[in-house]
């Protein structure tokens, strides 16, 4: 059984111009964010097959983890305006060892759109989205084992949390 991390940062306004477009996600894309969550990752990481994986992304939408926020969670587009990466926010997760902040639940590219900065891009541009609201923190949960998903996070100045810290 592997280890998650749960790691904060502070919101922030965006300093840089995106390199790609983005829009809010919505109930409509819910098959295709499924398809891309499950292709993402290998075989049983993400979701047990692709319809578990639509359902888990429906689950999202709905409120099961945590109210959703349709304003920090994106997508980004392609040229042809297909969904090539999405970052999924609920207003507060509802497990009991998360922060009491937005909280980054799903955050994936599609293997054919990988390394070209769209995941940070998208964490990016809902952190400013969070701060545009007046949300001063985001967290999120890594496998400690996920090391590209680790550096991403602790290059944009993520930092570990603990249950302390919020008291």
């Amino acid at each position: 059984m592997s280890t998650m991390v749960t790691l904060t940062a502070r919101t922030a306004p965006l300093d840089r111009d995106l390199r790609m477009d983005t829009r809010p996600a919505v109930e409509a894309d819910i098959p295709r964010l499924g398809e891309m969550f499950f292709s993402a990752y290998e075989p049983g990481e993400g979701s047990a097959s692709p319809q578990a994986a639509v359902e888990d992304i429906r689950r999202l939408f709905s409120g099961g983890y945590g109210p959703f926020s349709s304003g920090a969670s994106l997508v980004a587009l392609n040229g042809g305006g297909e969904i090539s990466a999405a970052i999924l926010v609920v207003s507060r997760a509802t497990w009991d060892d998360t922060p009491d902040s937005p909280f980054i639940t799903h955050l994936f590219t599609a293997r054919e759109h990988r390394r070209q900065g769209l995941a940070e891009q998208l964490v990016l541009a809902a952190l400013d989205s969070l701060y545009n609201a007046g949300l001063k923190q985001a967290g999120v949960r890594v496998d400690a084992d996920n090391a590209a998903a680790l550096a991403l996070y602790l290059s944009l100045d993520f930092r570990r949390w603990s249950a302390e810290d919020d008291e």
